[in-house]
């Protein structure tokens, strides 16, 4: 079950020699796109079919793109690693990652800059975008009882795993003893009811899903890294796009900001979008939990992220709130 925590890693480094190159030949980045109403440019954004993203598309919807001269173009992927390498070479202007992934290829020496929130965890108990979820007769009573118990993650060495980790410890026991094995969702869903595994860190909309095969919540990892929401998924790009190109980027940070605003305070339209880009069943995308959308890049969140990351062994070089976040975007 590594072979794809293998696979990312083979993509980064295959990013980072790309970066390399692009640095000594200077790169194939068009520069001056200064967007306009009157003179609008088409936007390459690289993003996975989930609930976050969502907030983007309504906002094209509304128009707050075109309103400042983009054209947004989205492309999909099933997995973030892969959107690194056309945002490093300008293929994609930028893309959508959980700030994990981010940290880790920032921390790894890729040249990638957050531009704007992606969305943030909800900060209520039992009722967030990712849960720790076991079966209704099971004896597992909290992230304390998982020691020696099998828990799938979507993805090892990332995201899920470290919050799985991160309640283990909140409950003060040893997250190391923890057998962490890679399941995708669907697959999880399914062995939690037949047994062949103990536990699932969830994420939306599988909570839900999962929420209806009589399962229960023991932990809400997120209210263990913190008690208020956190920053959990972010848009970025490249530091040599961003150099290129600041108006572009200022334009496109607004536009993203606007979006958030907006899906934050219209939680039914925002729900409504989800069919449109991703394959739901209507009945789940009723009742999963939205995350919370905020155009803030809380500092709070990154330096929690940073720490969890350090902890866990996700990343072995500090990564600074600057050295993240691009400083062009209103904090």
């Amino acid at each position: 079950m590594k072979f794809p925590a293998l696979r990312r890693r083979t993509v980064l480094a295959a990013a980072a020699a790309l970066t390399l190159t692009l640095t000594a030949c200077g790169g194939h980045i068009p520069s001056g796109l200064d967007p306009t109403p009157q003179k609008p440019v088409t936007v390459q954004a690289g993003f996975i079919p989930v609930i976050d993203v969502a907030a983007l598309y309504l906002g094209d919807k509304q128009g707050f793109f075109a309103n400042r001269g983009i054209k947004l173009k989205i492309n999909t992927s099933q997995g973030g690693a892969a959107l690194v390498p056309p945002v490093i070479t300008g293929q994609y202007q930028f893309a959508f990652s959980n700030i994990v992934s981010v940290l880790t290829a920032r921390s790894q020496g890729l040249p990638l800059k957050v531009i704007a929130a992606g969305s943030s965890s909800t900060g209520v108990a039992g009722k967030d975008v990712s849960m720790i979820r076991v079966p209704q007769n099971s004896p597992i009573r909290s992230a304390a009882d998982l020691v020696g118990k099998k828990v799938s993650v979507n993805t090892l060495n990332n995201l899920l795993q470290m919050l799985g980790q991160v309640s283990v410890a909140a409950a003060h026991a040893d997250p190391d003893s923890v057998k962490f094995v890679e399941l995708p969702f669907p697959d999880a869903v399914t062995a939690l009811g037949n047994g062949r595994i103990d536990a699932m860190v969830t994420a939306e909309p599988f909570d839900t899903i999962a929420a209806n095969a009589n399962t229960r919540t023991i932990a809400s990892p997120y209210l263990d890294m913190s008690k208020s929401g956190l920053t959990s998924s972010v848009y970025f790009t490249s530091e040599q796009q961003l150099k290129q190109n600041p108006k572009l980027f200022t334009a496109l940070g607004a536009a993203i900001d606007e979006s958030l605003t907006y899906a934050g305070s219209h939680p039914d339209e925002t729900r409504a979008q989800l069919s449109s880009f991703m394959k739901i069943d209507p009945a789940v995308a009723a009742k999963v939990t939205l995350p919370s959308f905020a155009p803030q890049i809380s500092r709070a969140s990154v330096e929690a992220f940073v720490s969890a990351a350090e902890q866990f062994h996700l990343i072995t070089e500090n990564v600074s709130y600057n050295d993240l976040v691009w400083s062009g975007v209103a904090k």
